[in-house]
């Protein structure tokens, strides 16, 4: 054989090898894949039971087993498509595959359920009989300690990752041990039927294994009933009543979170994804509140396991104070602007422009103001409320603003452009472009715009927003 043959030959050997060892490394896929190996064994064995009684109870949950390799095969191809990481086509991930392989199980265990149901009627009427066995009882034993320790390594399995999918099978396989056992006890109560009086088990066995078969079409139903619920609410995105109320009471934990304002949430596979928005005090630095974010993230990962989480954070004593002031309802204000909440050794700060009527009485004004100060208190308790007064002068003349601003240029060599006045909710926004000589500083000029808002502030006390734009004399390039 070629020497480059033999090292293609070791290079894919070692590729299939690795993508095992990485296959089998993943905790959900090699648990699920053991499930699937122990259905293949337990039904086998099933089956030999059946041979031996043909009892319909047996052939049942033969049936019941062999759909459970089904059920498996599908967990362990969805666990294992589930467990893929984000790629460029799915940017939130795979997690919805398990959800889908739960339905497609649900699916099989309720037309497996219908066939059994079927069977069993048909056994009631042609009163069909079947022998209880020692051997069978032995075989359904060891069904029973088997399903019981996968069920375990399944169930730790789904709360360590969280898997939808490996809960169900926790709890699919927990239940068969009490279907394999009510088998285990037709069969036992048959043999002491037959040691008491012979005839008596052929006379009533035929209807207590129609009775058992029945039993477990009805366990069929609900459980695929259950199972099929699951996994369309968790594709329809369904809200978790409970996932919602473990994040917002994780979230509240958090020091430094004022308020839980909105929580969303939702499963994708073994993933959740959550959306928080938090309330936080206004005077903390962007750093502050970017930690306490961080914080929240860590402590709803801790809580729910793996997930994506995104939290938005609000300040949360300004909104409560914008809405106190919204309802401050008197004619002499005209608005109120530039609120600022500060924190300050003396306590928090809260201070204000307030635009008011410019025909107003100083006494009247006091009032209003004392007002306001009132309901800030209401909800900033001891705060130390600062209002600055400006009167209401809502006519602005372009030409005197022209005037104003060409003064200043004048000084300097330069000249006034273009002016644009507009109202913004009661407070003037005005945009003056300014030409002044090329060869000046940039601070020159920064002290220039500075001047000119200061002389038009002279004119016009008011809210206002002045933008002076700065550019080349065109006449002097």
């Amino acid at each position: 054989m070629p020497k480059d043959r033999l090292i293609s030959d070791s290079g894919d050997n070692e590729v299939g090898m690795k993508s095992l060892y990485t296959y089998m490394s993943n905790e959900k896929t090699r648990v699920a894949l053991l499930s699937l190996l122990a259905s293949v064994l337990i039904t086998v064995m099933n089956i030999a039971a059946w041979l031996l009684t043909n009892s319909l109870a047996v052939l049942a949950e033969a049936m019941h087993t062999f759909l459970d390799i089904l059920v498996t095969s599908i967990t362990l191809i969805a666990v294992s498509i589930g467990s893929k990481p984000p790629d460029v086509e799915h940017p939130f991930g795979h997690g919805k595959a398990e959800s889908i392989g739960g339905l497609f199980g649900s699916l099989f265990i309720i037309v497996a359920g219908i066939l059994i149901g079927y069977e069993s009627a048909e056994r009631i009427i042609m009163r069909v009989p079947f022998s209880p066995d020692i051997v069978a009882i032995v075989v359904m034993a060891i069904a029973i300690i088997i399903d019981v320790n996968r069920s375990r390594a399944l169930r730790r399995a789904a709360i360590k990752w969280n898997s939808r999918a490996l809960e169900a099978d926790s709890y699919h396989f927990l239940s068969d041990v009490a279907i394999e056992s009510s088998v285990v006890a037709l069969m036992v109560v048959g043999l002491l039927m037959e040691r008491l009086s012979i005839g008596l088990f052929d006379e009533w066995g035929t209807l207590l294994d129609a009775l058992v078969a029945f039993a477990i079409v009805m366990y069929f139903s609900v459980i695929g009933a259950r199972i099929m619920k699951t996994s369309i609410d968790e594709l329809m995105d369904r809200v978790s009543e409970d996932l919602i109320n473990r994040v917002t009471n994780v979230t509240k934990s958090v020091k430094g979170v004022v308020s839980v304002k909105d929580v969303k949430a939702r499963r994708v596979g073994s993933m959740a994804h959550i959306e928080v928005t938090i309330g936080v005090s206004d005077h903390l630095s962007i750093a502050d509140a970017h930690s306490i974010a961080d914080n929240v993230e860590t402590a709803i990962k801790r809580e729910v396991g793996p997930s994506i989480v995104m939290v938005h954070v609000e300040p949360e004593l300004r909104e409560r104070v914008e809405k106190v002031l919204a309802g401050v309802r008197n004619p002499l204000i005209v608005n109120i602007h530039e609120l600022n909440i500060m924190e300050s050794q003396n306590g928090v700060v809260v201070s204000m422009h307030m635009v008011v009527r410019s025909d107003a009485k100083l006494s009247d004004i006091n009032k209003v103001v004392n007002e306001v100060e009132d309901r800030v208190k209401q909800v900033v308790p001891n705060a130390l409320v600062w209002v600055h007064l400006e009167p209401d002068k809502r006519t602005i003349n372009i030409d005197e603003v022209r005037r104003v601003v060409d003064s200043v240029c004048s000084k300097y060599g330069g000249h006034v452009g273009d002016i644009n006045i507009v109202d913004v909710e009661g407070v003037n926004a005005m945009r003056i472009l300014v030409y002044l000589p090329r060869d000046m500083s940039i601070t020159e000029a920064h002290n220039i715009a500075s001047e000119i808002e200061s002389e038009i502030a002279k004119v016009y006390s008011m809210p206002y927003h002045v933008v002076v734009s700065v550019l080349p004399d065109a006449k002097t390039l």
